[in-house]
């Protein structure tokens, strides 16, 4: 995603170091843009209770305050876990390896989302498109490059309404998801789309707008970004920063 990031009539583009997500692109590591190589450090490997509500503000209540009339609170998938999450991947062409290989790095993240979050949402990876209801759909090839960028790298990959835009993806009046589809735009053909930024796409669809230490700024796979994760979805949606209770993920 981008390291820098703005707001207007709730359309924001964003790009981050590890990939972008909320709208943007991503690279690598903040909200902002910076080279496709994942960070070496791990982040913040052991928050504490008062860090992970904190970062669930930053990430997640403070952005988009009232975008569609929603209330204040978290803003996430809905039912969950009962309600499952369609995650389309659509069949690479024959020959398309590079398309082939976002499709595996794919289905390996929604693997481990699936388990450092089990009880709490469910990702159910399909090669069919969906008939109704929301899903997130993966595009490969048209992460969003700003006009006239040749800064390839920063934007490798981004999560927003459509293939090719950096229009970030917003709740609705209820906390849930507005955008439907939600796209997980990987690659501009002069990048490297690594595993990291796979998931760190996910983390974006998910509901983490902006970066932090641990998602985007550091390792993607930090003890930091799973419990945040694991904290947005095992509250309700439209809790409160001062009602939230910190969940765990399994390490």
């Amino acid at each position: 995603m981008e390291k820098t990031k703005t707001i207007a009539g709730f359309i924001a583009v964003s790009c981050l170091v590890v990939a972008c997500g909320g709208g943007g692109s991503d690279s690598g590591s903040s909200n902002g843009g910076s080279n496709s190589t994942p960070p070496t450090s791990a982040g913040i490997t052991s928050p504490t209770d008062a860090q992970v509500i904190s970062l669930v503000q930053s990430t997640n209540i403070d952005f988009g305050p009232s975008a569609n009339g929603r209330p204040a609170g978290t803003w996430r998938w809905s039912d969950t876990p009962s309600r499952h999450i369609p995650v389309y991947i659509p069949t690479p062409a024959a020959g398309d390896t590079t398309a082939q290989d976002y499709a595996a790095k794919v289905n390996t993240s929604v693997a481990l989302i699936n388990t450092k979050l089990a009880g709490l949402l469910v990702l159910d990876a399909t090669n069919t498109m969906p008939n109704g209801g929301k899903f997130i759909q993966v595009s490969y090839g048209t992460s969003w490059v700003p006009p006239g960028s040749t800064d390839y790298a920063s934007y490798c990959a981004n999560v927003a309404t459509g293939p090719s835009t950096g229009s970030m993806i917003m709740p609705d009046i209820q906390n849930g998801i507005y955008s439907n589809p939600v796209f997980i735009n990987l690659g501009n053909g002069r990048c490297n789309v690594t595993q990291e930024i796979v998931t760190h796409e996910f983390g974006h669809a998910l509901g983490l707008a902006n970066h932090f230490d641990g998602f985007g700024t550091n390792d993607t796979s930090s003890t930091a970004f799973w419990d945040v994760l694991a904290t947005l979805y095992s509250n309700p949606q439209s809790t409160l920063t001062a009602n939230l209770v910190v969940k765990r993920a399994p390490k």
